[in-house]
């Protein structure tokens, strides 16, 4: 059974991903992000208000896929979902800095990078996985 350990050698080679949610129709939404792995799952920020933000509030189901040609690891989990809202400045701050690191970002300016993140209302979300299953080769 593959491990976070397959997710980040996967992520070594291609950081994108196909991050799925559930609309309240039942139907899904999909949209593709940066991820990285951050502490206990795959970690990865979305804009305050988005689809997915509201999606993820009302059901915390998701499930993210990564491909590197032909293949490919999914992570099935519940993300925890962290907003402005319901978490001190300082600890979004934190949290979406190392969650764009984690996804292989860098910066030249933190403080512009921050400002940006407090006006999009930026929201930090961990998908704790509960399967992951892969493609991999033989």
């Amino acid at each position: 059974m593959p491990t976070l350990a397959d997710v980040a050698a996967m992520l070594k080679q291609q950081p994108y991903a196909v991050v799925s949610t559930i609309r309240p129709s039942g139907t899904v939404q999909s949209t593709l992000v940066n991820v990285g792995l951050y502490e206990d799952g795959v970690g990865l920020t979305t804009v305050g208000g988005s689809l997915k933000e509201r999606n993820l509030k009302r059901n915390p189901a998701c499930t993210v896929t990564i491909h590197h040609g032909p293949y490919w690891i999914t992570v099935e989990g519940k993300a925890r979902l962290r907003t402005w809202d319901d978490t001190d400045p300082e600890t979004m701050r934190r949290l979406l800095r190392e969650i764009y690191v984690a996804a292989g970002g860098t910066h030249d300016d933190w403080e512009t990078y921050d400002r940006v993140m407090r006006e999009e209302r930026r929201a930090a979300v961990v998908i704790v996985p509960t399967r992951i299953y892969a493609r991999r080769p033989r």
